[in-house]
Parts: C-alpha cells; sequence; structure tokens
C-alpha cells in the first residue's frame, strides 16, 4: 500500500454534508449482526437518522464528547477522515462519508439539533465553529477496505475510545484476507503479531459457528469472548481440534456439543450449560474427565454439579487453586483494599482462618 499521508488531503467540509457510516463496525458492540447497507442508501434520512441514533447509545460515549465540545468548542487537532460518498451526483451537492471521526461528527450533529429546537442558543462564531469543519479527504484511489480499516483502527484498536475486541478481530480478517501479512495486519493496526493473530483465530472460529445448520442463530458477537477463552487454554483447543492449516475446528461432534451448552437449553430454561464466556475457564479444567463431562451432558446436569464431581475424584487438584487464590490477592491494590465491603473482608478472614487451621493440622500429623 502506497504511504497514506500523500493520499490525504486537507478540506473544508460544511457539517450537513458529512454522512455518519451505516455500516460503523461499532456497532456490532450494540449486539447486532452487521449487514452491509448499500452505499446508495446512505444518504437516506430514514438510515442517517437510525445511524445518528445508534451512535448515541451510552455504550460510545457520545454525550460526554457532545459536553466537552460544548464547552470548550471544536477543537480540529486531530481532524476527521473523510471520502467522497459513491452516489454524488449533479443532482446532489457533494457529500462526504466518515471513515475515522463518526463519533465526532455525532455530538457535533447532536449540538446543532439542540440548537436548532431551541434547547441550546450558540452565536454565529460558534455555530460556525461548529459546522464549518477541517477534515482529511482520503484521494479514491486509496478507497479500499484496507485503508478505511487501518485509519480508524490506529485510533480505535490500541488508542482513543478503543473497539472492542469482536472489531479488532473482524479488522484483523479483513487487512489479512486483503493480502497482508499477518505482521503487517498487527502492525498497521497497532496489535502485537501475537495478539492479532488470536483476534484472527477467534473471529474464524466465530465464523464457523455462524454457519453450523442446529447453532448458527446464536453466533452474535458477544460470543466471540467465549473462543477467546477457548484459545487461552490448549487443552480445549485440542478437544476441539483447531486446525492452523485449514483455519478450522475438526472435532464436529465435541464442536456441536460445545454449542450446544453455549445456547439456551430450551425455551422452558433458557440458560445456557455455559452462561458467560469465563464458564469456559471452568470447562477447561474437567474436559479430560469422562465422569464430570457426563454429568454436565445430562439433561438435568450443570457446569456447578460437573465441578463437584471433578472436585471429589480429583482431591489433588487443590495446588493450582491454592497458586490462583495466592495471585489473586496479590493483585489487590490499596483502592481495592479501601472500598472492600464486609463480606468480601468475611470471606479473607475466612481464608486465612482455614489456612492457619490447615497448617496446624499439618503440624500435628508430622509431630
Amino acid at each position: 500500500m502506497k504511504n497514506l499521508s500523500n493520499l490525504l488531503t486537507t478540506i473544508n467540509v460544511t457539517l450537513s454534508d458529512l454522512l455518519l457510516d451505516p455500516n460503523n463496525p461499532r456497532f456490532s458492540e450494540l449486539g447486532e449482526e452487521l449487514n452491509p447497507i448499500p452505499e446508495g442508501r446512505f444518504l437516506d434520512i430514514k438510515v442517517q437518522a437510525n445511524t445518528f441514533d445508534k451512535m448515541r447509545d451510552p455504550l460510545f460515549d457520545v454525550a460526554e464528547l457532545r459536553d466537552t465540545i460544548k464547552t470548550i468548542g471544536f477543537l480540529p487537532m486531530d481532524r476527521i477522515v473523510v471520502r467522497k460518498w459513491k452516489g454524488n451526483s449533479e443532482e446532489v451537492p457533494l457529500k462526504y462519508v466518515v471513515i475515522e471521526g463518526n463519533r465526532r461528527v455525532t455530538a457535533l450533529k447532536w449540538l446543532i439539533n439542540l440548537h436548532d429546537i431551541g434547547k441550546e442558543t450558540f452565536d454565529d462564531e460558534k455555530l460556525e465553529n461548529l459546522t464549518r469543519i477541517e477534515c482529511l479527504l482520503l484521494d479514491d484511489s486509496a478507497v479500499t477496505t484496507t485503508a478505511t480499516l487501518i485509519l480508524p483502527g490506529l485510533r480505535h484498536v490500541s488508542g482513543v475510545k478503543q473497539w472492542g475486541a469482536y472489531q479488532k478481530a473482524k479488522a484483523v480478517h479483513a487487512l489479512r484476507k486483503s493480502g497482508m501479512t499477518p505482521q503487517e495486519a498487527a502492525q498497521s493496526l497497532g496489535l502485537s503479531t501475537r495478539a492479532a493473530n488470536s483476534a484472527y483465530k477467534c473471529f474464524l472460529a466465530l465464523e464457523q459457528m455462524k454457519i453450523d445448520e442446529e447453532y448458527g442463530e446464536y453466533a452474535e458477537p458477544k460470543m466471540y469472548s467465549y473462543f477467546e477463552e477457548v484459545f487461552k487454554r490448549s487443552n480445549l483447543r485440542n478437544w476441539l481440534g483447531w486446525s492452523d492449516e485449514s483455519e478450522r475446528f475438526t472435532e464436529e461432534e465435541k464442536l456441536t456439543e460445545f454449542y450446544s451448552w453455549m445456547a439456551p437449553q430450551s425455551e422452558d430454561d433458557p440458560i445456557p450449560k455455559l452462561p458467560e464466556s469465563k464458564s469456559v475457564r471452568d470447562l477447561s479444567q474437567i474436559i479430560g474427565d469422562e465422569n464430570a463431562l457426563n454429568i454436565l451432558r445430562g439433561s438435568e446436569g450443570s457446569l456447578t454439579r460437573a465441578l463437584a464431581r471433578y472436585e471429589v475424584d480429583h482431591p489433588e487438584d487443590w495446588y493450582p487453586k491454592v497458586v490462583a487464590a495466592t495471585s489473586a490477592i496479590k493483585s489487590l491494590t490499596p483502592d481495592i483494599l479501601r472500598s472492600m465491603d464486609e463480606n468480601t473482608i468475611k470471606s479473607l478472614e475466612e481464608l486465612v482462618a482455614r489456612i492457619n487451621q490447615a497448617l496446624n493440622d499439618r503440624k500435628l500429623l508430622i509431630n
């Protein structure tokens, strides 16, 4: 790819000529599947209104940004990046699609809306500041999936208002499929190669779930974190048969079973056997034990019951838990210690008492 800085030109644009991107990668954070809206529909009033409403979700912190701009004005130190809308014609005034800066443009449009309905009142100078925007225009020759991911990615994968894990992974996947090496994709987004490779595999795993005939409907972006936990644990990766060569899990029966634990058990019992991604950590503990797994597989089975059975059968597995508890206690910061409630303090005191009892019992046994 050419040096992107040579393909960006400074232009002045009126706020009303800036189109929010209705296919913004951020929207998958809202739990919805991204269905690309055709370029020709970007100018539709309802499409822009819907995009504006989604951008104002509290998840994106646009209200805070709006209030900051209201107080100090819009400071174009970090300029908005745009491209020409492909639907421009002689009948339609020149419009630009926001590549990087959708939060800032939403905040600006929000302030102007408030002014128009009388809830805010800005003088002419302030209105000029809010509506005449100096932007960077990306050359038409550089408007590719690669460029339009790198530009926002440099800010949001490792910088300002970070993208969620799924958005990072989707960007890595798109860049690699565009021809970039794993190292180039990682560097383009400010990630380590290791982190980018892990994100790439997790994205592929979720995509594999999407095409499953029985459980594909449950493969939402929020399920991405389940596969993050899988790839952190070699025994689960191996159990599901991950193959770097084919870039997929190969143990089909076990994979279907894993999907079933992630999905609602039934209409009457909508709680999955693995109700959250961190449940995968407990699953990794029992995955090699058929007795515990059979309990989980049962119609009345649960992860809690399976773990209880495993602990009965493997009383020698206490040491890793002690190590984990020690690590957790070491991580307690002064702020956490100061904010502890009575129940937490009571749990720590009980832990101290049990440790002292165990040490005293040991002394009696060896003396």
